[in-house]
């Protein structure tokens, strides 16, 4: 049986090489539009102590610490004010979480151990070490805890000083090592460290835009997929008068879920029920077009942190939002009292970035979940026959908006 042998190949040429830039004759075919937010001023920033000076490169000058995101990559320089007698110089990136609660205890946990060994005399057969070593070192995305893989968190720090205390916070630092050569006590080698916190925080953004209304109900019937409509009931009391009945609630938000740190997420409001109920809900609002007290959306944040099995969690509210009537006036001789009355409110909420440095994000041991909530309180707790009514709706805080006013891509030319 004779062997057939498949023909020779002539080698291909290498694929060009990429760029983002059109070249003489291209034309772009797509391309994702980019946000137009301002870009940061970036440099090189320079921490120094008594034997070495570090630089870092591409850093943002209005961060109180050096900032990098996921998958960032450390890049600089160390210069050595005397490298004379210098035996190795190492750099290692930490991250450490502590957590802590006043009854169970703490736990203290690695999520970044990354070392470098810049220069060493063993390797360098006797030459002296350089007076300047530049560097790199990356930040991993994920951490092994237990038998689960995590992404790293967000530098943090928070504290709860109700019964039992709870605090919990991440730091990252970069620690530079000096050692010097042998000395005449056997057992002790001499060494220099200075050490560097850093700024951890990954940025995430929402995956489209949010619709802004300028008529509710007309963005509703054309676009009503980009509403999130949650329904719920106020309910009233079991001794309360048969003419009251219960007041229907639509809460109206944007459905894309996810929003930016310094985002206006716009809501709508519509309550329904009786004339009778809704009297005894608002009595001295109902005929005026103000906000009325007793309606509130504000945004909270919950955390909870585990140690040794126990579970804490902890509440607080982040920002409180802006209601606005848009209906007109009720006449009450308009309805019925068995008709139903609709009443409409409108308004935005908005976390400012410079109050909240990071999003909700969960890592096991500790979790942090952000809500949108919508409030009904009666005008009085006691005596009211309605009980008092509130909606949580997750939402996810992420780090970067959303914006897309351009028409072309920002590097075509």
């Amino acid at each position: 049986m004779s062997l057939v042998f498949p023909p020779d190949y002539a080698p291909t040429l290498p694929p060009p090489e990429y760029s983002n830039l059109r070249l003489e004759g291209e034309q772009t075919v797509e391309f994702t539009p980019r946000g137009n937010a301002s870009s940061p001023v970036l440099a090189n920033i320079t921490k120094a102590c008594s034997f070495l000076t570090i630089i870092l490169k591409n850093q943002n000058v209005a961060e109180d610490n050096p900032t990098y995101g996921r998958g960032s990559t450390l890049q600089g320089e160390i210069g050595l004010k005397s490298s004379a007698s210098v035996s190795s110089v190492v750099v290692k990136l930490k991250g450490r979480l502590h957590l802590s609660v006043s009854d169970s205890g703490s736990a203290t946990i690695p999520v970044v151990s990354e070392t470098i060994v810049l220069w060493s005399q063993d390797s360098a057969h006797g030459a002296l070490c350089p007076s300047i070593l530049p560097f790199s070192i990356t930040f991993p995305t994920t951490f092994k805890h237990g038998d689960r893989i995590r992404p790293i968190p967000p530098s943090f720090s928070e504290a709860f000083f109700q019964l039992p205390t709870i605090s919990a916070r991440c730091l990252y630092i970069l620690k530079v090592s000096v050692h010097h050569g042998r000395s005449k006590m056997p057992f002790w080698k001499p060494s220099r460290s200075y050490s560097l916190h850093l700024n951890y925080r990954p940025r995430t953004r929402p995956q489209r835009p949010i619709f802004h209304m300028n008529r509710f109900l007309t963005t509703l019937k054309h676009i009503p997929e980009d509403w999130l409509e949650i329904e719920s009931t106020m309910r009233t009391r079991r001794t309360a008068s048969p003419d009251l009945k219960p007041i229907s609630c639509r809460f109206f938000i944007p459905s894309v879920g996810a929003f930016g740190l310094s985002d206006t997420i716009p809501f709508h409001i519509q309550l329904s029920s009786s004339l009778a109920s809704l009297r005894v809900l608002f009595p001295d609002h109902i005929l005026e077009p103000t906000r009325p007290p007793s309606v509130r959306v504000f945004i909270t944040r919950q955390t909870m942190v585990e140690v040794n099995t126990r579970k804490c969690w902890r509440t607080v509210t982040l920002i409180e939002g802006t209601v606005r009537a848009v209906a007109p006036p009720v006449d009450a001789a308009t309805f019925m009292e068995e008709d139903d009355v609709y009443v409409d409110w409108e308004g935005e909420v908005r976390v400012e970035d410079d109050k909240v440095q990071y999003g909700g994000f969960n890592i096991g041991t500790i979790m942090i979940k952000d809500y949108i909530v919508f409030a009904l309180t009666p005008p009085n707790l006691r005596s009211c026959p309605l009980l008092a009514h509130q909606y949580s709706q997750p939402i996810k805080l992420v780090t970067d908006v959303w914006t897309d006013d351009s028409t072309s891509h920002p590097l075509d030319i």
